[in-house]
């Protein structure tokens, strides 16, 4: 979805790639692999003794009968990288349905992965390899992604106290003194903050929790009069001074600005 709004520049039919995105989540939603409780498990199976229930109240299963919801581990990474699929989906079809779901699975993480203090919990902790120690960071990184689309005011202050009151926790109590890295558990509940298992990946993901935390409160990318959108070539702001991008495709303001206006998700600088 976020090749969507640059389609013409890639020379394809203007809904290429949304058409994509709409077979893609038409057949992740029938796959069976969000749960009954609104979290998605880890994968699919042939046997039948994964069958389980879906969040539409059926049998885990394709039209075909081959795929089952396996009942595996319900990782936080699984839970955040489809929300800000969901967001960027209905930003381009303005089907509100895709928001109640990606609030759905949200709030479910938030009830269902969690310590008793609310701080967000691996299923694996403390015992995560170094892939896994990564995974709350996914989590925290796409419910910020998610939440400059929603309109309840409700879940959005939810979702940001949510995101403040788990950094509040990391920042105050889970950094190792010894080598300043975070710890892989984020819940203060735990008084070592050194554990063995913190390193660098715990570290990483500790990060895209403070980030997560910023990123819900920006400014308006349309009240800065002189900016440039991080996005496809690099976009001029109105003196024709300009940022180095991914490629040497010059683009006008004019795209910058429309982009920008289609996906809200896009990060934008202040040019000076």
């Amino acid at each position: 979805m976020r090749l969507h709004p640059y389609a013409s520049l890639l020379a394809r039919p203007p809904t290429y790639y949304l058409d994509w995105a709409l077979k893609e989540w038409q057949w992740f939603e029938r796959s069976g692999l969000i749960n009954g409780d609104y979290l998605i498990n880890d994968g699919l199976s042939s046997s039948n003794q994964a069958i389980s229930t879906s969040h539409e109240g059926n049998l885990d299963r394709l039209t075909d009968g081959t795929c089952l919801n396996n009942n595996g581990t319900t990782w936080t990474y699984n839970q955040g990288v489809i929300l800000s699929g969901l967001a960027l989906l209905y930003n381009a079809t303005r089907n509100a349905t895709l928001l109640d779901i990606a609030q759905k699975i949200a709030d479910a993480t938030i009830q269902r992965l969690t310590y008793s203090d609310g701080i967000l919990k691996e299923p694996c902790e403390p015992n995560c390899d170094f892939n896994q120690k990564l995974f709350k960071g996914i989590f925290v990184r796409h419910l910020a992604y998610l939440i400059p689309y929603l309109t309840d005011a409700a879940h959005i202050q939810q979702y940001r106290s949510f995101l403040q009151q788990n950094a509040e926790s990391v920042w105050t109590s889970r950094r190792c003194e010894v080598d300043g890295l975070y710890s892989l558990i984020w819940s203060n509940q735990f008084s070592n903050s050194c554990e063995p298992s913190h390193n660098t990946s715990t570290t990483s993901a500790a990060w895209d929790l403070f980030v997560s935390v910023a990123k819900t409160k920006p400014p308006s990318i349309r009240s800065s009069s002189n900016w440039t959108l991080l996005g496809l070539g690099n976009c001029m702001d109105d003196k024709n001074a300009s940022m180095p991008n991914f490629n040497k495709m010059n683009v006008t303001e004019t795209v910058c600005r429309t982009t920008a206006e289609q996906d809200q998700g896009a990060v934008a600088y202040d040019h000076q």
